[in-house]
């Protein structure tokens, strides 16, 4: 578990996503493509909680589905950045599934 530290007081995008997970260190959720030369075309990246900025970048192009998918995965890994990826696959595969398919989960429009 990494140490709880001090964060620098950094400028927030207005309108922006800000979360902090279980240790207290705090996120920002960016809409934006991850670099497929860095990260093998993934929808969605965390950084890890030790990293200057931690951040999730998450694929603005999905379908809701897999929008609502690559979320919960990367807050997954925000907040259990210590589980396997197999783990953090299968969890978020199964609440996406019940949340999309089960509850009809859907995106509002803007």
């Amino acid at each position: 578990m990494p140490k709880k530290r001090q964060l620098k007081r950094r400028k927030r995008i207005k309108g922006g996503f800000y979360f902090k997970n279980s240790q207290g260190i705090e996120y920002e959720v960016i809409f934006r493509k991850p670099d497929e030369r860095a990260y093998n075309g993934a929808d969605g990246v965390c950084f890890g909680p030790d990293d200057e900025r931690p951040r999730i970048y998450i694929n603005p192009y999905l379908t809701n589905q897999g929008e609502l998918n690559t979320i919960i995965h990367e807050f997954c890994h925000a907040f259990f950045w210590e589980a396997s990826e197999t783990e953090v696959y299968k969890f978020a595969g199964a609440l996406s599934r019940f949340l999309y398919n089960r509850q009809r989960w859907r995106k509002k429009e803007k």
